[in-house]
């Protein structure tokens, strides 16, 4: 009998981790184990990311590590790397099949066959196993579910995929694809299951999480869907937004994030650069002044929210007063925490055919300028909540997580998976404390 023994590594972002919690439901499903780590699992899926190079090192990285500590386990990679190298990844050591996200669905069945110890997990020649195809012929999506790895507290449902956005620096379209919408009945049907299944949180994901509906024969938007599922499913507990681009702000969901109690009050808005003259090079479609006056109009609306951002150092030809741009806006802005990443090259993008002329070691000068700068910031929004009550939801011992993105150590004992009120004394490295 197989040891059906297996093990899933996510890379990337909600969406991606919404598709790596879809397969692993799929698998125990079938009866397969789950592992507790991939350096003792029969068959490790990687489920990679390549939106930097760093992303790309990341994931060969995991899967030398494998080969090295864990040399008779076989490696399925997926994911958007898979999808843009497919050939790249199959030459690495004790990988028997690379699928790109337009094969994604079959990844459960291949890792069930593979389990098999009958299975012959190599081609004659020692070459992987590829499947991939042309991403944009992909114009169908399917309910995908992260249940996340503290219990049944929180799920990240994917509710849209690919994007049709142009940005220069960006490689996701060509590996995702044209934006694609999962029908309303579909999403309210899947939090419905999760909240019968006792989930109190759930995070709609997306590539591009605004253009929600757009794609659709009867349009409709994000916030229609916001709306729809607080109507329709009014057992749930929480609902929070993953990333949200600045023009797809609608004033509508602002409101209602500040008037509804269910709604978390986070919102994440990347920002890459705070230069015009840069977002211009990058085809972002909105000006600094726009994304100022969009984080400080929430601000004024929601006092204690998180507002999150991404952002990008060292695009070609950032000069030092444009870095500096960047810094003031972020300085002056309402923002509690940030996503930086020094720019990476992206085959085949447009910014890529451009000389950056940046040394690496200037732009990672940059980033941690801007780490610093924020850690400063998010310290003064965490000690502003000391001696204030918070209801915060328990995600395991001692571990919790307030309605605007901080984790909160609290007193052991507390039931995990159940709104507790604790009151704030003080701050911690990464969050708070309270009694």
């Amino acid at each position: 009998m197989p040891s059906r023994n297996f093990f899933v590594a996510n890379f990337g972002c909600r969406a991606s981790q919404s598709e790596g919690g879809a397969i692993e439901q799929e698998l125990l499903d079938a009866s397969a184990a789950r592992a507790e780590s991939p350096f003792v699992a029969d068959v490790v899926i990687v489920n990679t990311c390549t939106v930097t190079e760093e992303a790309d090192r990341d994931a060969r990285q995991m899967i030398r590590r494998i080969a090295s500590r864990n040399p008779e386990a076989r490696v399925i990679v997926t994911g958007c790397y898979a999808q843009r190298a497919p050939e790249e990844l199959a030459s690495l050591p004790r990988v028997s099949h690379v699928v790109g996200n337009s094969h994604k669905p079959l990844v459960g069945q291949l890792a069930l066959k593979v389990l098999d110890p009958e299975f012959e997990s190599f081609l004659p020649d020692g070459r992987a196993e590829i499947f991939c195809s042309d991403i944009f012929l992909e114009d169908e999506l399917k309910p995908e579910t992260h249940l996340g790895s503290s219990g049944r507290t929180r799920a990240v449902v994917k509710v849209q995929d690919g994007c049709n956005a142009n940005c220069s620096f960006c490689i996701i379209p060509s590996v995702r694809g044209r934006s694609r919408s999962l029908d309303p009945a579909a999403v309210v049907s899947e939090v419905l299951s999760l909240v019968e299944r006792d989930y109190k949180e759930v995070v709609l994901s997306g590539i591009h999480l605004g253009t929600y509906g757009r794609d659709l024969a009867v349009r409709t938007s994000l916030f229609e869907l916001i709306v729809r599922i607080l109507e329709r499913v009014p057992e749930l507990e929480r609902l929070r937004l993953s990333s949200i681009e600045p023009l797809e702000v609608a004033p509508e969901i602002i409101s209602l994030v500040s008037t509804d109690p269910r709604m978390a009050r986070h919102f994440h808005i990347p920002l890459q650069s705070g230069s015009r003259r840069v977002l211009r090079e990058m085809r972002r479609p909105y000006q600094p002044d726009y994304y100022s006056n969009l984080a400080h109009s929430i601000r004024r609306k929601l006092s204690d929210a998180a507002i999150g951002a991404d952002v990008m150092v060292g695009f070609p030809g950032e000069t030092d007063e444009e870095f500096t741009e960047t810094f003031r806006l972020i300085e002056d802005s309402p923002l509690t925490y940030l996503h930086v990443f020094p720019y990476s090259a992206r085959p085949g993008t447009p910014a890529a055919a451009l000389d950056s002329g940046i040394p690496p070691r200037v732009a990672q000068f940059r980033a941690k300028a801007l780490r610093r700068l924020i850690a400063r910031k998010n310290e003064e929004f965490r000690r502003r909540m000391i001696g204030q009550t918070l209801e915060v939801l328990v995600l395991q011992p001692e571990d919790a997580l307030s309605t605007n993105f901080v984790r909160v150590r609290v007193p052991t004992g507390l039931p995990v998976n159940e709104w507790t009120s604790v009151k704030v004394t003080g701050v911690e490295e990464a969050g708070l404390r309270a009694s």
